[in-house]
């Protein structure tokens, strides 16, 4: 009975402690020898680490982002995974939002995109004022379409109105 017990609790430790990164690990190990009591630290760092990747997970980040974020922390912080977790689940909130946005700022920029073309189609002015339009409009925002609609519009009402 013991050593099913013993062979249970080995198995659980193996597949609980699998998925910490090797960096993690040494970390740990490093910090254990200072403790008194090293396997209860070590066991609680652990949770901690897995607590961390769970909670990215939780929260719809990436793997990458996650590693990221521990190791921009390991460096304020140390190697106290109990201190980065508590760090890390008041910063993953903010990570997240900021991914969204990122995502909705992504999004928008692509229906502008789409917008601005069908804007230089559909606007009935001589080429040579279109092209120097586009290319005043693509020097001065040439990521941000929803700027370049505003200032296409701009400049084509200023055209019109000189027309006049």
């Amino acid at each position: 009975m013991k050593k099913c017990l013993l062979l249970v609790m080995v198995l659980f430790s193996v597949v609980t402690l699998a998925d910490i990164p090797e960096r993690v690990s040494d970390n740990i190990e490093k910090n254990s020898f200072e403790k008194d009591s090293s396997n209860l630290y070590v066991r609680d760092q652990k949770r901690a680490y897995n607590r961390i990747v769970s909670l990215g997970k939780k929260e719809g980040l990436t793997t990458e982002k996650v590693d990221e974020e521990v190791r921009r922390l390991e460096k304020k912080y140390g190697t106290d995974y109990e201190i980065v977790y508590k760090n890390f689940y008041y910063n993953v909130k903010e990570l997240s939002k900021n991914e969204k946005r990122i995502e909705e700022s992504k999004k928008i920029n692509e229906e502008k995109k789409e917008e601005y073309k069908g804007l230089i189609k559909k606007v009935d002015i001589p080429s040579n004022i279109k092209e120097y339009i586009e290319k005043s409009a693509d020097s001065r925002y040439p990521n941000n379409y929803s700027e370049r609609v505003k200032y296409t519009e701009d400049l084509i009402k200023f055209y019109n109105f000189i027309k006049k």
